[in-house]
This record gives C-alpha cells, sequence and structure tokens, in this order.
C-alpha cells in the first residue's frame, strides 16, 4: 500500500482491504483529516 500527501491531498492507493482498514483507522483518530494533515506537513519541515 502507498500513500501520498501534501498540505491539502491525501492518496491511498492499494487494494481495496487495505484502503478500508486505513481509513477505519483514521476514523478512530480524534483529529480531521484537514488537521492531521496540517500538522504531519508542519512537522516534515
Amino acid at each position: 500500500m502507498k500513500t501520498i500527501m501534501d498540505e491539502k491531498h491525501f492518496c491511498v492507493v492499494g487494494k481495496g482491504w487495505q484502503v478500508r482498514a486505513l481509513l477505519r483507522q483514521m476514523a478512530k483518530h480524534p483529529l480531521t483529516l484537514e488537521e492531521w494533515l496540517s500538522r504531519r506537513c508542519h512537522q516534515r519541515r
């Protein structure tokens, strides 16, 4: 499975069950996708 991220986009490439499993994991997290992406991109800089 491959994930591609930048400041405003998140792309997951993989088998259907892998993508669904990742999305289920992310749904349990209290942050929204927008907040998560912005924090993740700021950490990389």
